[in-house]
């Protein structure tokens, strides 16, 4: 490779276009290392400094210049990130303590509701409570207050049923009590004595359900006892 086999073959403009192959950059490099009197005879320097005006015209960095980092590269993302972490940890703290507190406060409520005492009755009242016979009631069908002692009585006089199971269920929470082999007195009334302190505040639905021979149960009637503090 000589000056004239470089003029004649465009090796210049190839080599800085990218276009040679390995072996012809390797004999270019070699050739300009050993006869750098080349670069001006070639015009190589002027050959560059018109692609960089090229690439500076087109706004496109220089090959050598440091590529702009990305976004999670920069000092401050990492720092950002680190406060993030750290502002996560103290509020995954948080809540665990508070979860930690409400936890306490359940079993304590929870502890207390076992070992309380059962509020002595003030006095005794005897209801005859009208029953919803197409379902549970929305409302309650009588109220009593927290340290009363009520006997419930029921007309179920015109159902042929005379054998019940009464199921009591506080409202949204869960079962209380159920009563079977209850039976309608002379007057068809299913009574149902309850001690308001006994149950707590709240509301109760009452369920009642005739039996058959082989002891099978009917839905009939439903009422809603409302219990006040």
């Amino acid at each position: 490779m000589d000056r004239e086999f470089i003029i004649k073959n465009q090796i210049v403009e190839r080599y800085l276009a990218g276009r040679l192959p390995p072996k012809g950059v390797t004999d270019f490099e070699r050739l300009i290392r050993s006869r750098p009197q080349l670069i001006d005879e070639l015009g190589l320097a002027e050959k560059v400094n018109a692609g960089l005006r090229l690439l500076d015209t087109a706004g496109i960095a220089e090959p050598w210049a440091e590529k702009p980092k990305k976004i999670w590269q920069h000092p401050g993302f990492s720092m950002g990130s680190a406060a993030l972490a750290i502002v996560a940890l103290i509020g995954c703290a948080v809540l665990a303590m508070q979860i930690s507190s409400r936890d306490a406060k359940l079993s304590k409520l929870a502890q207390e509701n076992q070992e309380r005492s059962i509020a002595p009755s003030t006095h005794k009242r005897t209801i005859l409570v009208g029953t919803a016979r197409n379902g549970p009631p929305s409302q309650p069908s009588v109220s009593l207050a927290y340290g009363e002692f009520a006997e419930l009585k029921a007309d179920l006089s015109w159902t042929r049923y005379s054998l019940f199971r009464v199921s009591i269920d506080r409202v949204n929470q869960g079962r209380v009590a159920v009563l079977d082999g209850v039976t309608k007195d002379s007057n068809g009334h299913v009574r149902i004595s309850l001690n308001a302190g006994a149950f707590g505040p709240g509301d109760y639905m009452v369920a009642l359900e005739g039996l058959n021979m082989r002891r099978e149960g009917l839905p009939v009637a439903w009422f809603r006892v409302s219990i006040a503090r």
